[in-house]
């Protein structure tokens, strides 16, 4: 079978993500399944803050900033460099690189055309709350950081719209292989049980949420652990 032409131009490159995830909203709202829904509205629109995201939104950065040590009558000063995490417990790490990405994807698009990303600033300013406790896992009373902020690689946002994409042909295959053409942007869901469809959709969901723990159930929940802060650009 021929392939549709909505599948050959996101092979190609040839449409933008977001016309993408709007061909697949129109497909997916005939399977009827919420969750499915929710993640394409979700990466057209953005993730608000009670839901978890996708791993693919979630990446860890590293740690910059300045410090001194010694008295400010005399001391050594370094500037803008990286912050040894010292014996510092692995849930603290999480806490602290951990970056989450809920912007739709025209903004994740404006953000990576932006100078913060050009400039190698994108990240996360850290709390100077956190200074101490830091210093402290590097077992360094003399340590005084001064400015700390957790820094991400420009390729991170290119990863997550590879993500998005490839999720997207994966599951328009899927689709084309249960329902045939897709280019009339219709799946004629009657030909199907609702088992069938309900199969679809759980398969859907393993493809779009990928290893992370998917629990089908009454409400259709999908779980995972990792709960991140927002990300800021300064």
């Amino acid at each position: 079978m021929a392939k549709s032409k909505i599948i050959k131009d996101l092979a190609n490159s040839s449409v933008d993500t977001m016309t993408a995830l709007k061909r697949a909203k129109v497909l997916l709202s005939e399977i009827g399944n919420e969750d499915v829904n929710n993640w394409v509205n979700y990466e057209i629109a953005g993730y608000p803050d009670n839901v978890e995201l996708p791993d693919y939104r979630i990446t860890r950065g590293n740690l910059f900033g300045s410090y001194f040590k010694g008295s400010m009558a005399s001391h050594m000063t370094w500037t803008n460099v990286s912050i040894p995490l010292g014996k510092m417990p692995d849930e603290f790490q999480e806490s602290l690189l951990q970056i989450s990405f809920r912007q739709s994807v025209e903004a994740l698009r404006k953000l990576a055309e932006s100078t913060a990303i050009k400039d190698g600033q994108l990240g996360k300013v850290v709390p100077a709350d956190f200074f101490p406790s830091i210093a402290s896992f590097n077992n360094d009373s003399y340590m005084m950081i001064t400015s700390a902020r957790v820094i991400i690689g420009e390729q991170c946002i290119s990863d997550i719209f590879a993500a998005v994409e490839n999720r997207l042909l994966d599951v328009m295959l899927l689709l084309e292989k249960e329902f045939g053409n897709l280019d009339e942007l219709d799946l004629d869901v009657t030909t199907k049980t609702s088992d069938q469809l309900k199969n679809i959709a759980e398969r859907i969901i393993l493809i779009v949420y990928n290893d992370q723990s998917v629990t089908i159930g009454n409400n259709n929940k999908i779980k995972d652990s990792t709960i991140a802060s927002n990300i800021e650009e300064q």
